[in-house]
């Protein structure tokens, strides 16, 4: 055991260690920055607060401007032409992108880069399905959501693989995997069969995500991606024959959840197979003069799953 933990503790600290260079590269720090940093704590501190204050007040009157133009833009939408919806629309998305782009490169306007980001996430899709709304000539609607999320996708991509920032990463998956429900479904698959492949690249990527530097999203898919192979496999198989596939892949997840060290995947395994184990108890004792007896069973068999959950968070999930 105390081998285990120390080689946890030594694991945790080069993790550490190579996340603290990864910044110092990154904001371009000296040791002797730290240095200073570390010798004047009380400076640091007010340089912090009055950082955060500062930001506070620069998203808060961002986002009043911001809510200003979409109020205006909806106010004299019927005044615009089609080029002036697209330019009104596709036009500022664009321009806070290369902004973005632009301001990832100058450690001085650095910060702002992640907001701008989010910005165009939200404008350019807009912008491109208004752009299709006036220039198409009909076609299923579902044709134009997978061309938008495609175009993003790569956008975002490229963006990733040139810039390397967890926002970018996070866009580009998410229209990815847009991209890939909408093609799946065009493609006549069966929706549960859509939900298990989605939710298990999910997981595969939040898995791949836990072990990079953009570590902080990987819950995130964790949680989604379980969520939907768990809940469409349970509308699948429910009160069929094979209705007891679920609680082995609901076991399987939190065994998963060993592996990966994720406390999202534990917990959402553990839920699921409470959940399982109530609507089973529910379903075929609800009515029967045994009911109280299989709720006493029922209450002892959730502290035992209770009791389980922890002992595997503690022994193979928590960092010592």
């Amino acid at each position: 055991m105390k081998e285990d933990a120390d080689c946890k503790n030594a694991a945790s600290r080069q993790d550490a260690l190579l996340e603290v260079i990864d910044i110092m590269q990154r904001h371009r720090l000296s040791l002797q920055d730290i240095a200073n940093a570390m010798a004047d704590p009380a400076l640091v501190k007010a340089e912090k607060s009055s950082g955060i204050l500062s930001r506070l007040f620069a998203y808060m009157g961002g986002i009043f401007v911001f809510v200003g133009l979409v109020v205006y833009v909806g106010m004299r939408w019927d005044d615009l032409g089609s080029a002036g919806r697209i330019i009104i629309t596709l036009g500022p998305g664009f321009c806070a992108f290369i902004m973005a782009l632009f301001f990832t490169s100058d450690i001085r306007l650095e910060r702002a880069a992640t907001p701008l980001f989010l910005v165009a996430v939200f404008l350019e899709p807009a912008g491109i399905m208004v752009m299709l709304r006036e220039y198409s000539r009909g076609g299923d609607p579902a044709h134009g959501l997978l061309f938008m999320n495609l175009v993003m996708a790569l956008q975002q991509g490229f963006a990733f693989l040139a810039r390397n920032r967890t926002v970018l990463a996070l866009t580009a998956l998410i229209f990815f995997f847009s991209s890939m429900g909408i093609a799946l479904d065009l493609l006549w698959v069966n929706p549960h069969l859509i939900a298990i492949i989605m939710g298990c690249s999910m997981t595969c990527t939040g898995w791949g995500l836990g072990r990079s530097q953009h570590r902080s999203i990987a819950f995130l898919f964790y949680f989604v991606g379980s969520v939907l192979y768990l809940s469409s496999s349970y509308d699948w198989v429910r009160s069929t024959i094979v209705e007891v596939i679920f609680p082995g892949l609901a076991c399987a997840t939190i065994f998963i959840s060993t592996l990966a060290r994720s406390r999202t995947l534990l917990l959402v395994g553990t839920l699921s197979l409470i959940g399982y184990l109530g609507d089973f108890m529910g379903r075929h004792f609800a009515h029967n003069l045994n009911a109280p007896l299989f709720l006493v069973l029922m209450g002892f068999m959730l502290i035992v799953v209770g009791l389980l959950a922890v002992k595997i968070n503690n022994r193979f999930i928590r960092q010592t």
